[in-house]
C-alpha cells in the first residue's frame, strides 16, 4: 500500500515532511516494518512509536489518525538503526540527528561543492561532501541529491563554454574519488553477499553513474565486481565465468555504444548461458529499451538512483530469491 500527499491533502505535515516531493509515496506503519525488518529485525510497530515519542522520527496522520511515514523518515529510521548497531546511545543519536537536520538544503550543498571545485579548491570540495556524510546524510542522498546535480550543472556549463575541459576533468576525478570514499566510509558494513559483475561496455568512458550504483549495491550487501570503463565483451565474459554472478550490469550512455551493448549481451548469452540476468542501464536505455530486450537483456530506464537500485534488486531477487541479500 502506498499513499501520496496528492491523495491525502488533509495530512498534517511536520517540518521535515514539508520538504518532501509531493509525489513520493508515504507508507503506513505496517509497510515500513515489513520493509525494514529483513535488515533490522528489531524494527516493530512499538519501536517506531517509541522513536516517535522520543522525537527522533515523525509521522503524518490520516483523518483516521493512522500513521504514515515519508521516504526520508524511513531512511531516518535506517540511520538510527545503523547508529544503534554501533552502540550509540539515544542521546548521542539525537545529537547526530540534530546536526543532520541543521545541514543546508541539498541544493545549497551541491552548489557549494561545485563552487569550491570550480575555483580550484579540491580539498574543500571533498571536505564539503565528506562532512555531510559524517553528519549522517545517507549515501543515496549524497549521490542523488548532491553529486549528480553538481555533475549535471558541470555538463551544462561545459556545453555553454563556461567551464574549461581541464576543470571538467578535475571535477570528474574528485567525484570518482568521493564515490569510493563514501562507499567505504559511510559506516555501512560491507557484507560478502551475492556477486554481481558490472562494467561500462567497450568504448564507453562515462562511468560515474554505474560507480554510484555499484556503491549502493555494495551497501545493500552485494559483492560487486566492477570492471571499470571501456570493457571489451570478452573481458566481461571472463569475469562472469570467473565469479558466477547472480546478475550482470552493463552501462552505456551514447547510442553509438549500442553495437557494443548488443555484442556483449550476445557473447554472454552464448558463453555463459542464461544463468544470470543481464541488466542494461544508462542513458542508452531511454532510446534503445526495445532493442535491449530483443537482444535478451533487461533494460532499467529509471533515472533516480533509488528507483534503479529497486529495479536491479527486484530483477536479481526474482531470478535468485535464495541469494537475495538483506537490502536497505
Amino acid at each position: 500500500m502506498t499513499i501520496t500527499l496528492k491523495e491525502h491533502r488533509h495530512l498534517e505535515n511536520g517540518n521535515r515532511a514539508q520538504s518532501q516531493n509531493p509525489d513520493q509515496p508515504y507508507l503506513p506503519i505496517g509497510a515500513v516494518v515489513a520493509q525494514l525488518r529483513p535488515q533490522f529485525p528489531g524494527v516493530t510497530h512499538s519501536s517506531l512509536r517509541f522513536l516517535e515519542r522520543r522525537g527522533l522520527i515523525s509521522s503524518t496522520r490520516t483523518e483516521g489518525q493512522h500513521r504514515l511515514y515519508s521516504p526520508r523518515e524511513i531512511e531516518r529510521v535506517r540511520q538510527i538503526k545503523r547508529w544503534q548497531s554501533q552502540r550509540l546511545s539515544l542521546r548521542d543519536i539525537g545529537h547526530r540527528l540534530a546536526t543532520l537536520d541543521s545541514l543546508p538544503p541539498p541544493q545549497r550543498l551541491a552548489s557549494e561543492f561545485l563552487q569550491l571545485a570550480t575555483s580550484g579548491d579540491a580539498n574543500g570540495a571533498r571536505s564539503s561532501i565528506i562532512e555531510a556524510s559524517k553528519a549522517g546524510l545517507p549515501l543515496s542522498h549524497l549521490f542523488g541529491e548532491l553529486l549528480i546535480p553538481a555533475l549535471q550543472e558541470v555538463g551544462h556549463r561545459w556545453e555553454k563554454g563556461d567551464l574549461m575541459v581541464a576543470q571538467e576533468k578535475e571535477i570528474t576525478e574528485i567525484t570518482r574519488e568521493l564515490i569510493s570514499a563514501l562507499t567505504l566510509g559511510d559506516g555501512t558494513v560491507i557484507k560478502s553477499g551475492p556477486p554481481l559483475v558490472a562494467a561500462c561496455v567497450e568504448g564507453e568512458q562515462h562511468d560515474l553513474g554505474i560507480r554510484m550504483i555499484c556503491g549502493l549495491l555494495r551497501a545493500a550487501g552485494f559483492t560487486v565486481r566492477f570492471l571499470g570503463a571501456d570493457v571489451a565483451a570478452e573481458y566481461v565474459l571472463q569475469a562472469v565465468q570467473l565469479h558466477r554472478p547472480v546478475g550482470v550490469l552493463l552501462s552505456a550512455k551514447l547510442d553509438a555504444r549500442s553495437k557494443a551493448v548488443q555484442r556483449t549481451i550476445e557473447l554472454l548469452k552464448s558463453g555463459a548461458g542464461d544463468e544470470a540476468p543481464v541488466i542494461v542501464g544508462g542513458q542508452i536505455t531511454l532510446t534503445r529499451a526495445v532493442a535491449v530486450e530483443s537482444w535478451g537483456a533487461i533494460p532499467v530506464t529509471a533515472q533516480q538512483l533509488d528507483d534503479a537500485i529497486s529495479a536491479i534488486t527486484g530483477i536479481v531477487g526474482s531470478a535468485f530469491p535464495e541469494s537475495r541479500p538483506d537490502l536497505d
